[in-house]
Order: C-alpha cells, then structure tokens, then sequence
C-alpha cells in the first residue's frame, strides 16, 4: 500500500510561515495564574467580598484614578472566578467598557505593569463569563474606530495566547469576530489583525476554527503587492502537505501570479532550483496533488479551480511536453466546474475528466521514468489523506492510470504485487483502493493483471493454515475472507475495465472462474453474497458493452442466475435489513440480458420469484420502527425499500426489452394481478407502484416501436381503476399515474390536454379521507376515461372489473361498481355487438358476488346496458334454456325495477310471446328438440313477464298493458298446456328460481305464474285470492279442466272489470287456430263471455255468435262444447235476443244433441237448450219441437248418467212448455218413452221384442194393441209379473186423475181377457167387479163407458144389475 510516513521535503512547520515584523511586538500578554486569596474553612463568601459593594468601587475608582484601581478590579474578579460567583450583566458590561477605555484612551499613558494587569483582568472576565466578554468585544469590532478595533483584536488576541480551558471551544466565534475586520484599509488595524493571526496559528487545537481563513486572507494581502518575490518558490513548500489543504485557495492564486511573473521574465526564471535550501516538492508530486485537489472542486470555497489555474501556470515546471495540451484542456476543464455547482456535478464523470486528463499528459510525456516516479508519489500522498475520503478514492484510481500509462512492465507488475501483498484487507478503504488501482490498471495491461491475481490467489490457498484456526468461522470472515471478496470484486472491475475486444475471450475461463472458485472456498455470509452480486452486475455489463455480445453464449449464465434467485429465495420475508435483495434483482437484470435467452416460461417463473420476495414485506412503516432504534437508523431501511421498488422496475422493463410482445407484457401483468387483489393494503400498495413501473416501461419499449393497436387498455382499466379508492392514499395516487400512463398510451395520436389537467385535479381530490369524496373523484376520473374507453374492449373491462367486485376492500369493490356503472352508461351505444358477451360475463360472476350493494351493481348494469340495446339486452337474456334460475330472474327483474324501462321490456316481451321464433305447424321435419327449442323462447318471455312485473315499483304498468298482457298470458298457457320439456342438464349447479321451478311435464304452470303474478301487481288482491280460492289455476294447467279454468277465470274477470274489448278482440283471432289448445282456450273464453251484457254492448254479439256457430263443427270436442255452451249463455248476456235467433239457436243445439263423438257436447248442449227453452214459448219452437223431443228421449236410456238426467231434466221442461199444438204428440213420445225405459228391466226378451216394434215405428202408436200384446206375452212367459202388473193396476182405480182411472179399467179388462183364469188363483174376481161397479158410476163419463165396457167383457150378458 502507500509508505508509511512521508518525505521531509513534504513537511512545513507553522513557525516556517512567513512573519511580519511589527514595532508593537514588545506588547505581547502573558497569560496570568492568579492566586486565589484566602477562604474560610466553611467555603463561604466572606461579606467583605460581597460583588455589588466592590463592583460600585471599582466603577468609581477607575473612573476616579484611585490608587491602584486595577489591582483592586483584579482582585475582587479573581475571587469571582475561584467562587464561582456570577457578576450581574450590567456591572460586567460596566467593567468591560471600563478596561476598554483605559486602553482606547490616548490620554492614558499605561505603564508596562498596568497594562499587564489591564490584560489580566480581561482574562478574568474571559474566565467568569466567555461568551459576554466576547459578544461585548464583537461589538466593538463593529465599530469603526481605528483604536477601537486595536484595543478589541489586542484581547482577543490575548484570550487566544492564553488558550483558557473556557475559550477555547469558542475559537470559532472568535475567529468569525475577527474576519469582520479583514476589509477595514487602516494600517493599524491589520497589523493587529496580523498579530492576531500569528498568535492564533501558534496556539493549539486551530483544526476546527477557520484559522486557515486567516491564513488565506495573509496570502492574499501579500499577493496584492508583487514587487518582492520573496514567496518564490518557497511557498512551493506548502501545496503538497495535505495539513496545510485549508490554505489552498489563497496560496494557489498567491502561487499562480508568481508563477505568471516569473514567466513573462523568461523560461529560466520559472525554472524551479532544486539545490537551494527550499526542500521543493517534485513536478510529480506537484501534478498528483493538485489533481487531488481540484477532484473535489467545490470544497473550501472553491479550490479546486485555483489549483487547476496553479496547474496550467506550472505547465513549464511540471513538464515541458504537455505545455500546449494542457492550455486547451485545463480551461475546458474550468468551464465544465463553472457551469456546474456542487448539487449539479456528476462527480464520475468529472472523476472521469481528470483521471484522462491525467492519462493524456503521460503518454504525451512518454517516460516510463516520469510515468513510474508519479506512481510513487501518488503512493506517498495517500498517507497525508483520512481515509476513507474522497481525496483517496481519486487517488487510487490516478494511481492505476499511472500504472496502466507505464510502460515498464517490470515497474508496472512490482506495484501490482506489492499492493497486493502489503494491502490491509482489514481495512475497506484499502480493500477499495486494490480493486480501483488494478482495475484501470488493466485497461492496459490485462493479461500481466490477471495473471498476478491469480498467482496470489493461489499463493493464497497454498497457505497451510492449522486445522484448529481452519475451522474457526472469525478467521474465514476475517483477513482469509475478505481478501477473497477483495479478489473477486478485483476481477469483476477489471472485466469492466478490459479493453472490449480482449475481454469475451478471457471472461469465462480467467475471470468467472476465478470468482465462483473464490465464492466457493469462502464462508457464506451477507458480505460474500453482495460481493458475488456486484461480480455478476458488472461481469454483465462488461460483456454487453463489447461488440459481439449478442453472438456470445455466456456459458455461465444459468449457474449465476441460479445463485442470484437463492439469495433472493433465503431473504427473510419479514425484514429488510440488507440490500442483498434488491442488488440480486438488479444483478438479475443485467445477467438476463446476456445469451443465451431465457425461455418465457423461464422469465415468468423469475419474475415471480422476485415479487415473493419482495411484495409480501411487512409495512414500510413497521419495518422502520422494528428495525430502526432511532430516526436516523430508519432511513437506512426507507432507502432499501424505495432501492429494491426501483430494481423491480428496472428488471420488468429489460425482461420486456428482451420480449418485446403484447402477449409477454400481459404475462407480467397478470403475475401483478394476485397481488393487486392482496388483502393487505400495503401489499396492493407495492403491486400498484410496480403496475406503473411496468406501464412505463411498456410505454417506452413495446408501444413506442410498434404504435399498434392497445389491445390490453379495457382489461387493464378495469383492473386498475377500482383501486382509486382503495384504504391507503398512496395505492390512489398510483392509480391515477397507471391511468395516466395507460391514457397516453390509448391516446398518442390524440390531445390529452384536457384529461391530463383533470387527472392532476383529481388525484388531488383522492387524498381526501372520506369515502364518499373518493367515490365522487372516481367517479369524476370514469367520466375522463369514458372519453377515451375502446368499445371493442368492453367484455375485457367487465371481466376486469368483475374482478374488483371480490376485493378484500369494501371500497374498492364499491368503486369497481362505479366504473362499470359510468363507462356502461356513457359508452353503451358503440357496444350493441357485444351486449351477449357483456351478459353473459355478469351471469357468470353473479354466483360468486352476493353481498347485496355489489350484486345491485351488476343488476343495474343490464339496466343501463338496456337503456342503450334493449332489444339485443333482451334477445340475449331469452337465448338462455329453462327452467330459468335465480340469478338470470334478478337480471330481469332490474328491468322491471327501472320505471323508464319497465314498459317498454313488457312490450318487446308480449312481442317475443305473439311472434314466436317459427310458424306454427310448419313441423314436418323437425325432431323433438327442435320443437323443445322452438317453445322455449315465448315461455322464457313468458317467465321473463313474471319476474319483471314482481319488480315493478308502480302498479299503473300493469293496468296499462293489462288489454296486451291477457291475452299473451292466456295464450301461452294455452300454448304449454299438457307440454313435458325435459330438464337441461346444469355444467355447475345454480338455484331454480323460487316459485317458477320447471317440473318435468308441466311448463304451463310458469304461464299461469305470470298470468297471477300480473293480476296481483295490477292491483287485484281480492280477485286472485278468489281465483285461489276456487282452485282456477289448477283447473286452468290440466288439459281435462282447462276450459272450465278459463271459464271460471273469465267469469270472475268480468266481476272485476278486467275484460275489455281490446282483449277481446284480441281472442276474436285465435279461433281459427292450427293449434287446438289455442281454439280451446278462445272458444272457452267467448263461451263465458256470451253470459256478459258486454258482448251485445260492445257489438261484438254478431261476430262472436258466427264464430260459435263454425266452432260448433269444430274437429275437438272440448271446442265444440264451449261453442254450444256460448250458445246457451245467450239468455244470461243478452235473454231480449234468444228469441231473435231461437232458430239459429235450436238448429245447432239440436244438431250438438246427436255428436257422435263426446258425451260432453251433448250434455252441454243439453244444458244450452234448458236454458234457451226457457226463454221461449211453445210456437217460438216451430218444428224443431219434434226433432228436439225426439233427440232427447234417445239419451233416456243412455249408459252415461249424467246424459240420463239431462235428458230428464230436459223432457221436464219440454213437458211445462208443451200446451195444445204439440201436446198429443208430446204425450205419444213420453208414452213411447216410458215403455222404452221400463221394459228392459223385466229382462223378457219376447216381450221386449214386441214392445220395440210398437215403440219404434213410424205410424202412431196404439196403446190398446200395445196393452195387449204386452199382457199376452207375461202370460205366456211371467204369470207372476202379470199378477204384479194387475195388482199395480187396480190401484190406480182410485187415481184423482179421471184418465189415470180410465187407463187402468181398460188395462185390467185386457188382463182378464189375455189370461187363463183357471191359473189365475191370485184373481179376486168378485173384487174387481165390485170396483169396476164404482167404476160405472165414476163423475167421468169416459172412465163410466170403459168401465161398463169391461165389465161386459168380463161377464157377457150380465145385467148389469147383476
């Protein structure tokens, strides 16, 4: 290392300075001991000595000229300061002024022993109270007075020489009291000033006052006057010596005109003799130091160009070959200092400037043995300097820039090896120094470099060490340890500083070589792995500085990347108190821009690994109160973090630059993506701060080469945005620089002005700790983006912000709602293609999000989304498959609960439910699913009116569209009546919606949902709880029953007012339908209908009875039913008109009486006629009295009960109605009737025979013939039935009714007549004859004339007396 020690020609003592004689030197004060007078024992002030008596005398007899008046003052102050007694500030101030004016005064003539005592007792004042004495002093300096400035720098000057325990910390204020008076002209004055300033520089412990000041200013004083070079050259003496560095400035510029004269006196004058007696520092040492100097050129008020303009007036002295060369350079080099300051200097490059400046001066002089005396020089100044300082560090490096300027190789390799072998490497500045001095060393001399490193270290490892210090870990951090991080870093500089086209061919085998085997022989610690991270850094930019670099295959490359990941690996996670992490990255960074490349794959799993390391940190905040005892210890921990941000950013950036691609820019981003979404706030905070790091780099590399399109702006916004409201306001001011950045980036080729401007305004307002504040400004920052926001890009914005909807922060998640809300609405009308996409985003994540102020926002966003597509918002909502779940019946419903919108969803929806997808009966060549899928779209409306009508705030929605909802309601449950549609199988499973669950087979039962749900919300409570009641709605979803619900259901909707002729109008079509249930349900609906007044009111009567009339026919017998019944429930609408059409009437009705087909038709139509029949007259029947009697009588005997009594019922009314025309005939039929029905049942096959050719012919029935027949055939075949029917017979003799009396004479006289009496045990004859006596004289002429009829029969030619 440097000699130890320095030359003698290297020292000046203080007393060399020059001196000024002066005539007043006689008057020099020494310093008094006083003696304290005598104490008492106890250590108590005496009375006498009491200060304020003594102080009044002593005031008085200076002022008085008392005898002895000083001695006095000095007494009474020594007691003051042995006691410790303070003097009160006015008495001390009097005291002062006192002693001052002795000495001011001309008048005074103060002898040598007064005067000696004067300046005791200033000392004694210095002593009690130093800084009053000397503020009062400074005071006087002020003033410019030529005796008074004398008298003041006299005591000072004492109080100096004296150098008091009490003073001498304040050498710096006296000093600064004293360079006040540097400017006053007077000659006295700066001969006492000079004084001064000899006595000061004798005195001791003059490092730290500024007493080099004072030495400046006696330079300058004597570089006024030029007119004898007494200086030259000794004051030569004193530019080496770094003691004496405080008096450059002056001795320079002092030295410069001396220099500058002796020129212009010839070349020989300047010419330095070193023979004489001024030991003369050498051209060598005088270069060397003054480049020392002017390396830090700011110092000590500037120095370091004074001695660059020593050094261009020494040109001639130093050498005579750089003379011209340093003319042109060494002003450059001024010019550069002057337009820079001390804050603004690159201190590297000014480095840079003088170590090349120093280069280019040796190789102009061209002498190894200049070149290598310098070298020693340099070695022999770097005792004089502190170290570390900033002086050494330059001088190790001037000291390899002379090495590398040497030619003598032999020189060269001596110093190389004495450095290395006699180096503290204890010592870091030493450590430093080996590294910079070898480093620029190799510049030129690389192989002879490389070469001495590694012999000592193998020297080095050659060294037997015994095995019990071998395992000692103190040793291996000690000496062994950081020699080798000495060799290591030696290497890596020299990489560095090797001549680019030597180094690829030397970097692996003599450089990294050598650097792992180091690492790997040393004990690992902190300071081992930063010194292989510093190796790895520069070796990397050495080979990327070279010209082939992109050809080279750095074969260590993946080892040392291995290295730098496990020390980021094994960093702990829960400080940060080392900069190994952050210096790796960067290490990282560099190495990673080497070949060969790293796959993508490869790059991601680094990043990632960087971000583990770094992101999950604790707070910033906790780190430093944990880690940092103090303030002071904590900035070291605030630098490593901001340091190791700084690092991430810069890798991101190169790893980008390396793959420069849209698609590896979202690979990074999306490994930032799961620490943006952190719960921890300072976690979102890092990922954030790197967000916009990455931004800017893609900014910089990828956009600005490519200006392509900006495919990620949507995605990225999305993600981002939300966190503008985020818990720590410096996560917000990151967003708002990432959405700034990402703005520029979608709008380069637009005028930003406006939305730059608002931005700055409102990051501002996002400082503010109000969440509803922060809101508005998020708000207010959508709206500025809205400007700007690539409608293309809407579904990659959703699913972003989606995202941000399952933060960990309330407010985050609240403000992604925000956004999607704001660039919904003001972006909407460009998004109609992607509406279905959008959709179906919001139905994916609605499972996922059910807190309800997040959920309402996607709800509201199909809201919006409808406000500006409604038809496409509605299509895709339809395009979903039943049965329809909860979370698409919350997206409808949002329709329903937004008034603007409500109406016009429920008209687009009775729309989609009147034109459905495909034309009805066009089915030839469609499968079931096609019809499935053909159905679904008019259900899924229907389902669709359900849940946005439940959603209606207003009930006046519904009662408007009621006339268009009813008859689509009525129709689709028609339409799904008795449909299956099986159950799509769910990929995962969501929950059916509650009260419209799709069971397999009855769709219809989501239709009548609707249907009710309707009627409810159109305010009918009352009337869909009597639906309920009567069980409407069962009867209405069975297709058995589902014309009796529509039936009820109209009925009950004509109670209500319900039914208008808009939805009757509407039905009015339906009849003609392919689909029967449509025919059935209208039908059905015009049938109830016909018993309302309405129908005939509103001049609907006509066409709906024409219709009834071609349903009458209809090939469905449920049509033809509620077609006859409409015909009958003309009595209850409109009874005047029955008699208008009883014709039309009776004609279908009696045709209904014969359907061959259905038991229900005739049933009803026998119902239609009851109730026709009784709003007419027998001749309002005509001729259709004898088809109708005729028809009914048929159905006596029918299977079906139900007919039987209808027809009875029926025969009933005929029976009230029949009075004179058809009344025999009615009579006949009822006869031919009651035999019809009655014969069956005596189970006589014959006799049932003979009955049936009476009954069924055409001619007029005979009942006498009939009679006897019947009569013939019971005796023939039942005697005993006979016995019965003769029995039954006689009792009706006695009948009120005079016919009934008369019926039953003939029939017993027929009885007697057909059967053989001689069987007839069972016959009372006399009995008989006796009733048929009372019979004779019956008040009826007819029943007297059968009875005597009889009676002959019975007993020809009988009186009848007998």
């Amino acid at each position: 290392m440097a000699a130890k020690g320095s030359r003698g020609a290297l020292q000046a003592p203080a007393e060399r300075l020059p001196v000024l004689q002066d005539s007043e030197a006689s008057r020099t004060v020494a310093a008094a001991d006083p003696q304290p007078p005598n104490a008492r024992d106890g250590g108590e002030t005496p009375e006498s000595l009491r200060l304020p008596a003594a102080e009044e005398r002593v005031g008085s007899s200076l002022g008085g000229r008392s005898i002895d008046p000083v001695e006095s003052l000095s007494q009474l102050l020594e007691v003051s300061v042995e006691y410790k007694i303070p003097l009160r500030k006015g008495k001390f101030q009097a005291i002062c002024s006192a002693l001052h004016n002795q000495i001011c005064s001309p008048a005074n003539q103060l002898s040598i022993e007064n005067h000696k005592e004067l300046f005791h007792c200033v000392l004694l004042l210095a002593r009690s109270s130093p800084d009053d004495l000397l503020a009062f002093l400074h005071e006087q300096l002020e003033i410019e007075h030529e005796a008074v400035r004398v008298a003041s720098l006299d005591f000072l000057r004492a109080i100096v020489g004296a150098d008091l325990p009490e003073t001498r910390v304040k050498k710096l204020l006296i000093v600064k009291a004293v360079k006040s008076t540097l400017s006053d002209q007077n000659a006295t004055v700066r001969k006492a000033a000079l004084h001064f300033i000899r006595t000061l520089l004798s005195s001791g412990s003059v490092e730290n006052c500024a007493a080099w000041d004072l030495v400046a200013y006696v330079f300058s004083e004597f570089s006024v006057s030029t007119s004898k070079l007494v200086l030259w050259p000794r004051l030569l003496e004193y530019v080496v010596p770094a003691q004496y560095t405080g008096t450059l400035k002056p001795l320079c510029r002092c030295l410069r005109e001396l220099a500058e004269k002796k020129q212009r006196e010839g070349e020989a004058a300047a010419c330095l003799d070193y023979s004489g007696r001024v030991q003369l520092p050498t051209p060598q040492g005088l270069l060397a130091r003054l480049l020392v100097v002017a390396s830090s050129p700011y110092e000590r008020e500037g120095h370091g160009c004074a001695a660059l303009q020593l050094l261009k007036a020494l040109h001639q002295t130093v050498h005579a070959a750089v003379g011209e060369m340093w003319v042109v350079k060494i002003p450059s080099l001024l010019q550069y200092i002057e337009g820079n300051t001390e804050n603004s200097l690159d201190h590297a490059r000014w480095e840079h400037m003088l170590l090349q400046f120093l280069r280019t001066s040796l190789e102009m002089i061209d002498d190894s043995a200049w070149s290598s005396q310098i070298s020693l020089d340099l070695s022999w100044q770097m005792a004089g300097y502190a170290s570390p300082s900033k002086e050494k560090s330059f001088l190790y490096k001037a000291l390899g820039t002379s090495l590398a300027a040497c030619q003598d190789l032999v020189h060269v390799k001596s110093q190389i090896h004495t450095l290395l072998t006699t180096a503290d490497y204890m010592e870091a500045p030493e450590r430093q120094g080996v590294v910079s001095i070898l480093a620029v060393c190799a510049a030129s001399h690389l192989d002879l470099t490389l070469k001495a490193l590694q012999e000592f270290g193998a020297a080095m490892s050659q060294v037997t060490i015994s095995g019990f210090v071998s395992r000692l870990k103190d040793y291996h951090h000690g000496t062994r340890g950081k020699t080798r991080r000495t060799l290591m870093l030696t290497y890596s500089n020299v990489a560095v500083h090797a001549p680019k086209e030597q180094l690829l061919s030397r970097v692996e085998a003599d450089i990294t070589r050598n650097i792992i085997h180091h690492y790997r022989t040393s004990c690992q610690d902190m300071h081992l792995k930063l010194t292989l991270i510093q190796n790895v850094t520069e070796i990397s930019c050495a080979i990327l500085e070279t010209r082939d670099s992109q050809e080279f295959e750095f074969s260590y490359k993946l080892e040392l990347l291995g290295y730098m990941l496990d020390f980021i690996k094994k960093e702990p996670l829960d400080s940060l108190a080392s900069p190994v992490r952050y210096k790796a990255i960067l290490a990282i960074r560099h190495l990673s821009k080497l070949k060969p490349s790293l796959t993508l794959k490869e790059n991601r799993e680094l990043l990632h690994q960087c971000f583990k390391s770094f992101f999950p940190l604790p707070p910033l905040e906790k780190m430093m109160k944990e880690e940092g005892e103090t303030a002071k210890d904590a900035l070291p921990i605030q630098s490593l973090y901001v340091e190791s941000l700084e690092a991430l950013g810069k890798l991101m950036k190169t790893l980008l630059e390396e793959e420069p691609t849209a698609h590896w820019f979202q690979e990074m981003f999306q490994l930032l993506e799961t620490w943006l979404h952190s719960e921890k706030e300072w976690e979102r905070e890092r990922a954030l701060q790197a967000t916009i790091q990455l931004l800017t780099a893609y900014q910089e590399t990828v956009h600005s080469t490519t200006q392509g399109t900006f495919d990620q702006f949507g995605s990225l916004i999305g993600l981002i945005a939300p966190y503008s409201c985020d818990s720590l306001a410096t996560s917000r001011q990151w967003v708002v620089d990432c959405i700034s950045c990402l703005l520029c980036i979608q709008g380069q080729s637009i005028n930003l002005g406006s939305a730059e401007e608002e931005l700055r305004c409102l990051r501002e307002a996002l400082t503010a700790p109000d969440p509803e504040a922060l809101f508005q400004a998020s708000s207010k920052m959508a709206r500025v983006v809205s400007e700007y926001f690539p409608s293309e890009q809407a579904t990659d914005f959703i699913v972003a912000t989606l995202g941000g909807l399952l933060s960990a922060s309330p407010t985050c998640a609240t403000a992604a709602g925000l956004w999607m809300k704001i660039i919904l609405k003001e972006c909407g009308d460009a998004m109609l293609d992607k509406v279905p996409d959008i959709l179906a985003i919001l139905y994916r994540h609605m499972p996922t999000i059910q807190e309800g102020s997040l959920r309402q926002f996607l709800v509201e966003a199909v809201s919006i989304l409808a406000h500006h597509h409604q038809e496409a918002v509605i299509s895709s909502l339809l395009s979903k498959r039943l049965p329809m779940d909860s979370d698409t019946a919350e997206q409808w419903r949002s329709l329903g609960g937004d008034p603007l919108l409500a109406t016009q969803v429920l008209r687009a929806l009775i729309e989609k439910i009147k034109t459905p997808t495909r034309t009805e009966g066009s089915i030839a060549s469609e499968t079931e699913m096609d019809r499935h899928l053909a159905a679904a779209e008019p259900l899924l409306a229907t389902c669709a009116i359900f849940e946005v009508v439940s959603a209606l705030q207003s009930s006046k929605a519904v009662r408007e569209l009621l006339p268009e909802l009813f008859p689509v309601l009525l129709q689709q449950v028609s339409q799904t009546l008795g449909q299956k549609l099986p159950l799509p199988t769910r990929s995962s499973p969501r929950e059916i919606r509650k009260g419209l669950q799709l069971t397999e087979g009855n769709p219809c039962r989501l239709s009548i949902k609707a249907f009710e749900s309707v009627l409810f919300k159109g305010g009918n409570e009352r009337l869909v709880r009597a639906l309920r009641k009567q069980r409407t709605w069962i009867l209405l979803e069975n297709p058995k029953t589902h014309h009796e619900g529509v039936c009820l259901l109209v009925s009950l909707l004509l109670r209500s007012g319900l039914i208008t002729p808009e939805i009757t109008q509407s039905l009015l079509h339906w009849v003609n339908s392919p689909t029967e249930n449509h025919r059935v349900t209208s039908t059905a609906f015009l049938a109830q209908l016909m018993s309302d007044p309405m129908l005939r009111e509103k001049k609907f009567l006509k066409p709906v009875l024409r219709i009834l009339e071609e349903r009458s026919h209809d090939r469905n017998s449920i049509v033809r039913q509620m077609a006859v019944r409409g015909l009958g429930n003309l009595v209850y609408g409109a009874p005047e008109k029955v008699k208008k059409h009883k014709k039309f009437l009776m004609v279908i009705l009696i045709r209904a009486l014969s359907d061959p087909f259905s038991s229900e038709v005739i049933g009803e139509s026998m119902k239609a006629v009851a109730k026709v029949l009784k709003e007419l007259k027998e001749k309002d029947i005509g001729s259709s009295f004898r088809d109708l009697t005729q028809q009914i009588r048929t159905y006596f005997d029918h299977e079906d009960d139900a007919l039987r009594l209808l027809s009875f019922v029926l025969f009933g009314i005929l029976a009230r109605l029949t009075k004179r025309k058809w009344k025999g005939y009615f009579a006949e039929q009822e006869r031919r009737a009651t035999f019809h029905l009655c014969v069956p049942f005596l189970g006589l096959k014959r006799l049932q025979t003979a009955v049936n050719e009476h009954l069924d012919s055409t001619a007029e029935l005979k009942p006498e013939e009939l009679q006897v027949d019947i009569c013939r055939h019971l005796a023939k075949e039942n005697a005993e039935l006979l016995e019965n029917l003769y029995k039954s017979t006689i009792t009706y003799f006695c009948s009120s009714w005079e016919e009934m009396r008369a019926v039953a004479a003939k029939l017993a006289g027929i009885i007697l007549e057909h059967t053989d009496r001689q069987r007839m045990k069972w016959l009372d004859l006399e009995h008989l004859l006796m009733s048929l006596q009372v019979l004779k004289k019956d008040p009826s002429p007819s029943v007297q004339l059968v009875a005597t009829e009889v009676i002959s029969d019975i007993c020809p030619g009988r009186v009848l007396g007998d």
